[in-house]
C-alpha cells in the first residue's frame, strides 16, 4: 500500500486514480495491495474477545487450514468483514487473523486479504467465506466469497493460492463492473466442500462437490459447478427456500405461500426462524447448518437475531430438523432470585459458525459493545456436541450444548424456576481459555461478560492500547468476569499455555484500577461465584474496596486482601464487582483488574503518549482515527488527520516537530512544502504505526 500513504487527501487520491485509469483505460477494477512493506504482526491476546480489543472483525467464518509456510502445521483462521466506518456496517476490506492451533493466544493480523475498487469507489464488503480445494495433484486452491456490496457485484468470487491471499476475482466482466452471467451466490455467501474419495462417485474426477448457501430473510442453496465455483452445477436447480424464514421468533415470513421440501415432514416450520448468515459443517455422520436466527421467547426472553441457531440433516442439502439455539450474544443468565432469565450483554445481531480445534468444538460469533453495531468484536465459546450414529431419517440427532470442563457432564445451562432454560453456549470472559483466565495478570475492564448496565462498555479504536473502559458505574451496578482459573493449569492443553493458580500462602489481593467521578465516598464489593448470597447463586462476598470521600479524580489502583477465600479455590470461579453508594450519581470509570500475590505483582500496561507541535506550539490531536469511506479506501484505524489554521502568505513553511513519552516510539516526519501544505508524522511503536496528517489552511485568505 505504499502509493496510498497519503490517501486521505482527496486531491491526491483523485490524481492517483486519474493516472491509473489513463495508463490502463480498459481496466476499471482494482484490488488494494497488502502491506507488502510491513511484517505481519502477532498479538498476545488474553481472553474474550480473542482478538485485540481495538479490532472489530464481525461476521467471522472460522477455518482450520494447513500453514502454507509450515507444512504439517495448522492454523485457525478467522475471515470476516471489518467495522471501520462507525456510521454503517463493515468496511472496504475482508480481514483475516490467524493463530497456530497449538497457541490460541498468539493471533497474527493477516491484514486486508481482499478489497476492490471501481470508478474511484471502493466496494463495501459484508460477511464473507473462504474455502480450500485440495486437488488430486496435491496442490491447494482457495476460493474467497467476499460479499461485495458493489452494484451488480454481490456474487463476486476470488481465487488465490494461500489462505491469506492475494486473491483475484474470477467471475467479473472485462470492465470489472459486474459479475458474468451465471454467477449465483448471494447475500452472506457460504460454501461447503465435500471431499470425494470413492472412484465410483461421478464427481470423483473433481475430488469434491461444492454447495453454496446464501440469503437474507430467505434461505437459498445450490450445488456449484466445480469448474467455476460460482455458477450452478449443470443439471441442478437453485433451491429458493431451503429452511423457513421468520419476521421474528415463531412468525413465518412467507406463511402459507411457500413449500419446504427440504424440511422433514412433521417438523414445526416456526421453529427454524432463519434470518441470514448461513454456514455448514459436518459433525460425525451428519451435517449441521448454522445461521443467524430469531430466538428468545423459547427461553423467556424477547425475540432477537442476536442469536445463532442450527439445524441438522443427513446431507449438505438436508432435509433438515431444527436443533434450536446455538448461542445468544445477549448472554442470558438467571435473575437475582432465579425466577426468570435476563440478559447481561447488549443486543444487535450476530454471525458465525462452529469449528473443531484440537478436538474441542467452538462456536464463533460477534458482540456489539453497548449495542453499537458498527464496532462489533470477535468472540468465541466452547460447545459440547453429541451426535449419534443413526441417520437423521431414522431418528438420529445432533445436540449442541454449552461446554464447561469442570461441570457435571461438561454441560452448563441457565434454567429458571419458571421452567425457562437457555442451553446455548455460555457467554464468558474466557474465549479459548476454557480452564479460566490466569489470575496473576492484568485484564482490561472490556473483558467483562456480565453487565447490569450494558450502556457502560466503551468502544476501543487505539491500535496501541488493548483496552476498553466501563464508564459511569453507579450504585448497584454489577460487573462480572467468568471465569478466573484459580486452580491453575498444570500443563499446556488444548492450545493453551500452563499457568499458576492460587494456593495457601500466596496472600492474594485483588487490584482494581479506576477513576473516581464523585467527591463522595463509595464502596466496591467483591463477590465470588455470584453477586448474591442466596440459594440460587450461592455467591460469597470476599472483600470490599472503600474509596474515601474527596479522592482525587485520577486513575488510581485500589486493592483488597481476598486471600482467605481465593487462595483456597480450585478449578475456576466467577468474580463480580458490585458498586455501593448512598448517591445516585456516577461513581467511577473502571479501567481494569487483576490479582497479585507476594511474588506476582500486578502492573497496568501504559502505552506511550505522543505530541505534535507546529512552529514550537503543541496542537490538539484527534482521539479517533479517520473513518473509512468508499472514496478514501481506508482499511484500518492507523490514520489520523488534524487541521491547523496558519497564515501562509509570507512564504515561510511551517515546521512540524513531534515527541513521544517513550523511547520505544520511532518518529518520522515529512515536513510540509508550500505547494502541498500537508505534513506527515509517523509514530512507530514496536512495529505498530500511527500516521498523522497535518493539513494547513491559510487564514490569510491566500
Amino acid at each position: 500500500m505504499k502509493i496510498f500513504d497519503l490517501k486521505n487527501n482527496k486531491k491526491w487520491l483523485v490524481l492517483i486514480m486519474a493516472i491509473f485509469f489513463t495508463v490502463v483505460p480498459d481496466v476499471s477494477g482494482a484490488q488494494k495491495d497488502k502491506h507488502v512493506d510491513s511484517p505481519k504482526r502477532v498479538f498476545q491476546t488474553l481472553g474474550n474477545p480473542y482478538l485485540p480489543l481495538w479490532e472489530h472483525v464481525p461476521d467471522g467464518e472460522p477455518r482450520v487450514f494447513e500453514d502454507p509456510d509450515k507444512p504439517g502445521k495448522y492454523r485457525i483462521y478467522i475471515i470476516g468483514s471489518h467495522d471501520v466506518r462507525n456510521n454503517s456496517y463493515c468496511g472496504v476490506d475482508i480481514r483475516a487473523w490467524s493463530a497456530p492451533v497449538e497457541d490460541l493466544s498468539s493471533w497474527r493480523d493477516e491484514g486486508p486479504i481482499f478489497s476492490y475498487a471501481v470508478d474511484g469507489q471502493w466496494d463495501v464488503m459484508f460477511a464473507p467465506d473462504l474455502v480450500e480445494i485440495k486437488k488430486k495433484d496435491g496442490t491447494k486452491e482457495y476460493y474467497l466469497y467476499p460479499h461485495s456490496r458493489g452494484k451488480r457485484r454481490e456474487a463476486m468470487v476470488a481465487k488465490g493460492n494461500r489462505p491469506d491471499g492475494p486473491f483475484t476475482p474470477i467471475n467479473l466482466k472485462a470492465d470489472g463492473r459486474s459479475t458474468i452471467q451465471g454467477s449465483i451466490m448471494g447475500f452472506d455467501p457460504s460454501v461447503y466442500i465435500e471431499n470425494i474419495t470413492d472412484p465410483k462417485d461421478p464427481d470423483y474426477k473433481f475430488g469434491f462437490r461444492a454447495y453454496g448457501f446464501w440469503g437474507f430473510q430467505k434461505s437459498s442453496a445450490a450445488e456449484l459447478d466445480q469448474n467455476t465455483m460460482y455458477s450452478l452445477k449443470p443439471g441442478k436447480k437453485i433451491i429458493r427456500s431451503l429452511i423457513p424464514a421468520s419476521h421474528k421468533y415463531g412468525v413465518l415470513k412467507d406463511a402459507g405461500t411457500t413449500q419446504f421440501p427440504y424440511i422433514y415432514p412433521g417438523e414445526d416450520l416456526k421453529s427454524f426462524n432463519f434470518f441470514e448468515a448461513s454456514s455448514i459443517r459436518k459433525v460425525g455422520n451428519k451435517y449441521v447448518l448454522i445461521y443467524s436466527g430469531y430466538s428468545g421467547p423459547d427461553y423467556g426472553l424477547g425475540s432477537s437475531n442476536s442469536t445463532l441457531r442450527y439445524a441438522f440433516g443427513d446431507s449438505p442439502l438436508g432435509p433438515w430438523k431444527s436443533g434450536g439455539v446455538l448461542v445468544d450474544s445477549r448472554a442470558p443468565e438467571l435473575n437475582e432470585d432465579g425466577t426468570a432469565l435476563h440478559t447481561t450483554n447488549a443486543a444487535h445481531n450476530t454471525h458465525g459458525s462452529i469449528e473443531q480445534i484440537n478436538g474441542q468444538w467452538y462456536v464463533f460469533y460477534h458482540r456489539p459493545p453497548r449495542g453499537n453495531g458498527f464496532a462489533r468484536q470477535s468472540v468465541v465459546a466452547p460447545i459440547k456436541i453429541e451426535c449419534d450414529k443413526k441417520s437423521v431419517a431414522k431418528g438420529g440427532k445432533v445436540v449442541i450444548r454449552a461446554y464447561d470442563p469442570y461441570r457435571k457432564d461438561n454441560e452448563w445451562t441457565a434454567k429458571s424456576s419458571n421452567g425457562d432454560e437457555y442451553t446455548g453456549a455460555e457467554v464468558t470472559s474466557e474465549g479459548f481459555h476454557i480452564y479460566g483466565l490466569a489470575p496473576y495478570q492484568y485484564y482490561s475492564a472490556g473483558y467483562a461478560c456480565y453487565l447490569s448496565d450494558i450502556r457502560a462498555m466503551q468502544d476501543s479504536w487505539d491500535i496501541w492500547d488493548n483496552h476498553m473502559a466501563i464508564n459511569n458505574v453507579k450504585n448497584g451496578h454489577i460487573i462480572g468476569y467468568k471465569y478466573f482459573g484459580f486452580g491453575g493449569l498444570s500443563r499446556n492443553k488444548n492450545g493453551l499455555k500452563a499457568f499458576e493458580g492460587t494456593k495457601p500462602g500466596n496472600n492474594t489481593k485483588i487490584n482494581l484500577f479506576l477513576t473516581p467521578k464523585t467527591s463522595k465516598a463509595f464502596r466496591i464489593n467483591i463477590w465470588v461465584d455470584g453477586p448474591w448470597d442466596n440459594n440460587v447463586w450461592k455467591g460469597r462476598k470476599i472483600g470490599q474496596i472503600s474509596v474515601p470521600a474527596g479522592s482525587a479524580r485520577t486513575l488510581t489502583e485500589f486493592s483488597a486482601d481476598v486471600s482467605s477465600v481465593v487462595d483456597r479455590l480450585d478449578k475456576k470461579h466467577a468474580i463480580f464487582l458490585v458498586a455501593e453508594s448512598e448517591n445516585k450519581e456516577a461513581l467511577f470509570d473502571f479501567e481494569g483488574l487483576g490479582f497479585s500475590s507476594d511474588k506476582n505483582k500486578i502492573t497496568r500496561p501504559v502505552v506511550p503518549s505522543v505530541q505534535i507541535s507546529v512552529d514550537g506550539k503543541s496542537i490538539d490531536l484527534p482521539r479517533f482515527p479517520v473513518r473509512s469511506t468508499n472514496e478514501n479506501g481506508i482499511l484500518g484505524y492507523d490514520q489520523y488527520e488534524v487541521t491547523v489554521k496558519k497564515s501562509l502568505n509570507d512564504n515561510k513553511e511551517p515546521t512540524v516537530s513531534a515527541t513521544a513519552s517513550s523511547p520505544d516510539v520511532k518518529i518520522a516526519i515529512n515536513q510540509p512544502r508550500a505547494t502541498e501544505r500537508v505534513g506527515i508524522v509517523k509514530f512507530d511503536y514496536r512495529g505498530v504505526v500511527k500516521t498523522y496528517k497535518i493539513i494547513f489552511t491559510d487564514i490569510s485568505g491566500q
